[in-house]
């Protein structure tokens, strides 16, 4: 398009297009970068590294090359008026993609610029930098510079590989930052308005800038001189177009990376007959000395504006482009027909006539070359193809990503509670509207046919050319109605898609903390279980006191035994509470859902805190008993057995015997058992110098042990008491363990029955499942008979709350089927919830089963819309009245 190698392209990096800016970074710098809005990691750092290709030549000798990194050479420019600022790549991207919110948004603007010839390497650099710093200032934005080596192709040969390399294309990518950058005291910060892009024509000549057009025009004028100040006067390049130079040539298409390795490959495209065709005009023109004149109003360049800024008058031109080069709206003539006035032609016609003449026979026999008209007519016929195509792909492309959304609402709507209904509906009707598919195969076959032109001339007649041009011009109309309709459509998709993001966004905190407090519930399942286990502990403890006679004071065991307790009632109001909050969708999280969380927060906190005091107080009362049995129960056995051993000895000596059965255990040591013990032997050397004595021991020693058998007795018992209401406790919770295992697996076997892929409204799926459900679980339990004689009461007082619950889901359901219109959609809903209800336990409610119920509500919604439909039929056969 230009000459001498020059190339200079502006695009927008736009969120409407679903651009990333960290993702360009990423590529334009070769480096790994996180996007931080979706989590997305761009990982471009191979770009940054030598590539070593293990290859084989024609011969079939093995040999290694090396391709030089991509990415040569990157630099972040600031303006200079911020002064030396502290930016990285990453954390500056993400605080554009953070910052621009609009779901158009533009993040920023890309200049892609390629090196002419005789520029080295370093002055590459010095290049791109310098003209990086004066955008940089000028705008006062942050520009984000890349130089790449020229791409690399890989071309197969036969059974060798080779390396094909572009040794010419040295370009940059320059990427500037849709908001200004200034210094902060936390390092930079952005401006709350967009760059000069966005500017109005009056602020932009305010601050010393062009218009729209102007402005562009500057930045490839820069560009030119800049590097021209570098290059040799032989290799100088300039920004303006060979029509702006007044070069009789027409200029070429670029072909792109893509294109080139097409040529690689020996594969022909539209875009490179193009070009051999410019190639075979512009050598004629060239030939025979000819101007191009281009049928089209060009640009506006001569009309200009003045406008006072700031006392000065500054002077700017109103442009337009050039309208898009058609090769049938140009002309070829001859220089002296246009400067000389036409006149008779005489005997006295000079040689310059009559060359004049000779260029412009040449020239008519040329436009008469049958042959070239046909290849000019199968170029066009080719870009408008190429054109279409290329639209239809892009439409098609929008399409199925729309689809795709409206496949995706219920799914939203189930996530975020949001009603997309009424847009799903419409966004229905407009696919409609759409015709992609089809048209995209008639181009195919469009195509073929001007392929087969070129390959028999003799096919490609007045009337095919006609035919085919009449098709294609129907093509464009239809293309046209697709934009038109995408242009509504694509708007509401979004708005629907950015609604479902932003209920989402707006769920994750809340969810996050409901989550956190999972942990919370948690330690209370823990301190459920800890505190039934102390509650034994504390029994046992207290028993194993009252045994050796430390105690027997009840007040002391209540008073202990109430922090064993825990409160139940309590618990389940905050497991219900939470289970309550869990169920909320996202639109239903509001400034009360969050004070609820909170209190819910707060009160999970404050139990938890009460709790784990009573169990701290808890274990030192038992920690301090079972001591204090360790201690005193050797010393109370001691007693015992001397009791047991010489009682009868013992009680002939009131006072001893008084202090040994009255001494508390507590007071208990072993001098004072070895007192004992030495009195009583004592007493038993007295008592042996009498028969009498003798006698009486006897009669003490049956006396104890009848005492021993009662202790042991009573002791068993206490036991066993002990042992039962264990026993109790283990039952209990074996059954509640085996009950909350049913729940989870009959939640699983509805999951399996796949509820929600009907199209039904949410409250009828849930309806449905929390039928299914109780069914399930009621089935279950009435025919479940493995139980202890406790368990099996537990198991009844659940059936009956059970019963209870289906009675009260069917009738929710029912409930939810009658408020649906008595359509073909009802009629489909009841057919799939039947199927569904047919792998569900036949359960009788009301007299009769679920599936009986399902088919009575279908039949009766078949017998309206039959009625309605009859209805209808009634009134338009009717007469009309006159």
């Amino acid at each position: 398009m230009n000459n001498k190698g020059f190339h200079l392209s502006v695009s927008a990096v736009s969120k409407a297009k679903n651009h990333s800016v960290v993702a360009k970074s990423a590529y334009n710098s070769g480096s790994k970068l996180v996007d931080e809005q979706s989590g997305v990691v761009h990982d471009y750092t191979s770009k940054a590294k030598d590539k070593i290709l293990n290859l084989v030549d024609s011969d079939g000798t093995k040999y290694t090359q090396v391709i030089e990194k991509n990415v040569m050479h990157t630099a972040l420019i600031t303006p200079t008026l911020a002064g030396d600022l502290a930016v990285t790549r990453e954390g500056f991207w993400n605080d554009i993609e953070r910052i621009e919110t609009r779901k158009n948004a533009q993040l920023g603007t890309e200049i892609d610029v390629m090196f002419p010839d005789g520029i080295t390497a370093d002055q590459r650099m010095v290049l791109v930098e310098r003209y990086a710093q004066t955008l940089s200032d000028r705008y006062n934005v942050l520009v984000d510079v890349a130089i790449h080596r020229p791409h690399s192709h890989e071309k197969h040969v036969g059974k060798g590989e080779v390396v094909e390399l572009t040794s010419r294309n040295f370009h940059a990518h320059i990427l500037l930052s849709s908001r200004e950058i200034v210094a902060d005291v936390e390092g930079y910060a952005l401006s709350a308005r967009k760059n000069w892009l966005q500017w109005s024509t009056e602020e932009r000549l305010s601050k010393g800038l062009n218009g729209r057009g102007d402005e562009l025009k500057y930045q490839r004028t820069l560009w030119a001189d800049m590097a021209n100040e570098l290059l040799p006067k032989n290799k100088t390049i300039s920004e303006k177009s060979y029509r702006e130079l007044g070069i009789n040539r027409l200029p070429k298409m670029k072909l792109g990376k893509s294109l080139y390795k097409d040529i690689l490959t020996g594969n022909r495209s539209v875009i490179h007959e193009y070009n051999e065709t410019i190639d075979e005009i512009n050598a004629y023109i060239e030939k025979n000395g000819l101007v191009i004149e281009y049928d089209d109003k060009g640009r506006i360049d001569l009309e200009s504006n003045e406008q006072e800024v700031n006392g000065v008058t500054i002077h700017y031109k109103k442009r337009k482009p050039f309208a898009r080069l058609e090769l049938s709206n140009i002309r070829l003539v001859d220089p002296a027909a246009e400067l000389t006035p036409a006149i008779p032609k005489s005997n006295s016609q000079t040689h310059s006539d009559a060359a004049n003449d000779h260029a412009l026979d040449e020239l008519l026999v040329i436009s008469d070359d049958f042959e070239q008209q046909k290849k000019m007519v199968r170029s066009a016929l080719f870009s408008t193809i190429d054109r279409l195509h290329e639209e239809l792909a892009h439409q098609s492309k929008q399409t199925i990503t729309i689809d795709k959304n409206i496949k995706s609402t219920p799914r939203f709507t189930e996530e975020v509670g949001q009603d997309y209904s009424t847009s799903r509906q419409k966004m229905i009707e407009l696919t409609k509207q759409i015709n992609t598919k089809e048209k995209s195969e008639a181009l195919n076959e469009a195509l073929a046919l001007v392929e087969q032109f070129r390959q028999d001339d003799t096919l490609q007649t007045g009337r095919a050319v006609t035919s085919l041009e009449k098709q294609l011009s129907q093509i464009d109309k239809i293309v046209l109605n697709n934009k038109a309709v995408l242009k509504k459509l694509i708007p509401l998709n979004n708005e629907v898609v950015a609604d479902y993001k932003g209920l989402k966004a707006t769920l994750k905190p809340f969810a996050a903390k409901l989550n956190k407090l999972a942990t919370g519930f948690k330690a209370l399942d823990e301190i459920d279980i800890e505190k039934s286990d102390l509650s034994l502990q504390w029994d046992q403890a207290f028993a194993d006191l009252q045994e050796i006679d430390v105690t027997n004071n009840m007040d002391t065991y209540h008073k202990f035994a109430a922090f064993a307790d825990l409160d139940v009632e309590r618990l389940k109001y905050l497991e219900k509470e939470r289970e309550a909050l869990s169920t909320l969708k996202a639109v239903e999280v509001d400034a009360d859902a969050y004070t609820r969380l909170t209190a819910l927060t707060a009160d999970v906190k404050a139990f938890k805190t009460t709790n784990n005091e009573d169990i701290k107080q808890l274990k030192q009362q038992i920690n301090t008993s079972q001591k204090t049995y360790q201690r005193l129960s050797p010393f109370y056995e001691q007693r015992i057995a001397l009791l047991d051993q010489s009682e009868a000895v013992i009680v002939q000596d009131d006072d001893l015997y008084d202090e040994i059965t009255r001494t508390k255990t507590t007071q208990l040591n072993a001098d004072r058992l070895d007192d004992w013990r030495n009195r009583t032997m004592v007493l038993h050397h007295q008592l042996n110098k009498a028969h009498e004595q003798a006698k009486l021991k006897e009669e003490a020693e049956r006396a104890r042990e009848e005492a021993l058998i009662r202790r042991r007795v009573a002791l068993q018992q206490r036991r066993q008491q002990a042992s039962l209401k264990r026993q109790r406790i283990n039952e209990t919770k074996a059954y509640r363990d085996r009950f909350d295992n049913l729940v989870v697996r009959v939640r699983d076997r509805v999951d399996t029955l796949d509820f929600k892929a009907v199209d039904a409204p949410i409250e009828v799926i849930n309806a449905a499942e929390a039928v299914a459900a109780q069914a399930f679980i009621f089935t279950t339990l009435k025919h479940t008979d493995s139980f202890t004689t406790l368990q099996k009461s537990l198991r009844d007082t659940d059936a009956k709350k059970i019963a209870t619950q289906v009675q009260k889901a069917a009738t929710t359901l029912w409930q939810q089927l009658e408020r649906l219109p008595d359509n073909q959609d009802k009629v489909e809903v009841l057919t799939q919830i039947n199927e569904r209800f047919e792998h569900v336990p036949a359960i009788t409610i009301d007299g009769a089963t679920l599936t009986q119920t399902v088919t009575d509500h279908l039949q009766k919604t078949k017998n309206a819309i039959q009625a309605h439909e009859q209805a209808q039929r009634r009134r338009y056969s009717s007469p009309r009245p006159f």
